[in-house]
């Protein structure tokens, strides 16, 4: 179990993803990987993954005052999605600022107290995020898989909560459409 209490430890987390580095943690669905949302930081998930270009990251974090900087020519919409089913497993797409907006698909502050403890000790609270998976496999179950798989990355292991919910419902907005692309935990009335 990593202790995010520990301040040596949350310097050496907080430098190793300023450097470009990836960490995996736990959330509410699945194994996260997870990176500042730079363009290092998405390169860096990308390149671990071997994910596809053409396939988004969404950038996660312990509030919707953390993300509002991320996102950029966002509907209203959006934030009465946000005010009403967050936290929790709503994947909200929008346009996000950042140094490469094309990479970042959406935003999500998951209902998880183990992932909100973490983003509470990263600089800037928010992480661009993925599965824990190699681009195209079965998503990694345990610490103990992702540390085989990738071996280089900072494990947090502090689900002192049960994991294995349903995936998040993903609803891309044009404008006050919304365009469910993925049904799951939430469902929008």
């Amino acid at each position: 179990m990593t202790d995010l209490q520990n301040a040596e430890f949350i310097t050496k987390l907080n430098n190793h993803l300023k450097t470009g580095g990836v960490i995996a943690f736990p959330t509410d669905t699945v194994w996260g990987l997870g990176a500042l949302p730079t363009r290092a930081g998405a390169d860096a998930l990308f390149e671990i993954k071997q994910r596809p270009a053409n396939k988004h990251l969404i950038i996660m974090s312990d509030s919707l005052a953390h993300i509002r900087p991320y996102m950029k020519n966002y509907p209203a919409r959006a934030f009465e999605l946000a005010d009403k089913y967050w936290p929790g497993a709503l994947t909200i797409g929008v346009p996000v600022a950042g140094t490469d907006s094309m990479v970042f698909g959406g935003v999500r502050v998951p209902n998880y107290k183990p992932f909100m403890e973490l983003c509470s000790v990263i600089d800037g609270h928010c992480l661009a995020t993925t599965s824990a998976n190699i681009s195209g496999q079965p998503t990694l179950q345990s610490a103990d898989e992702i540390k085989q798989t990738f071996p280089d990355i900072i494990v947090i292991d502090n689900a002192f909560e049960p994991m294995g919910g349903a995936p998040s419902t993903v609803a891309v907005l044009d404008g006050d459409n919304i365009n469910i692309v993925r049904n799951g935990a939430v469902v929008i009335d």
